[in-house]
């Protein structure tokens, strides 16, 4: 028997090089808010049954403060989403934030969030990639290069 269960991350602090500004192209320190919920085993007895927040949190601190920089927190919240889809199978919708720390302009958070069904990102994913998309075993979507035409 399953039953619906959510991982959350709450405004963990990390480092990414994000924003328009030219004192945007080193990282800066912002807050991650991630809540994803999936349907898994309701009485797990390991944690292959479980939706396991390890890997999320590990490459949010370890692997995401090292990507090259981008300009727009949008494409920063596209790639978190994609990275949280592809956590586990079961996870069937996410709400991701990412704020920034030194614009508070007096707010307790300036930043933006997204809520999506795995559905609707698939298919945000496949009609704006430039790459060709199928799944693996797990359902989740890979990534292929596009063939070359002649």
């Amino acid at each position: 028997m399953n039953a619906r269960w959510t991982i959350s991350v709450d405004r963990m602090p990390i480092s990414l090089a994000v924003g328009v500004h030219p004192d945007e192209v080193e990282p800066q320190a912002m807050w991650v808010s991630v809540s994803a919920s999936g349907d898994a085993a309701a009485s797990p007895g390991t944690l292959t049954e479980c939706i396991d927040y390890e890997p999320l949190c590990r490459w949010l601190t370890e692997v995401w403060p090292r990507t090259a920089h981008v300009r727009l927190l949008e494409s920063r919240i596209n790639e978190l989403l994609e990275r949280v889809f592809g956590l586990d199978p079961a996870v069937q919708e996410a709400w991701v934030g990412l704020y920034k720390q030194r614009y508070g302009h007096g707010a307790n958070l300036v930043g933006i969030e997204r809520r999506a069904t795995r559905c609707e990102f698939e298919r945000q994913v496949l009609l704006t990639s430039p790459t060709l998309k199928s799944r693996d075993r797990a359902g989740s979507l890979v990534h292929q290069p596009a063939k070359a035409t002649r």
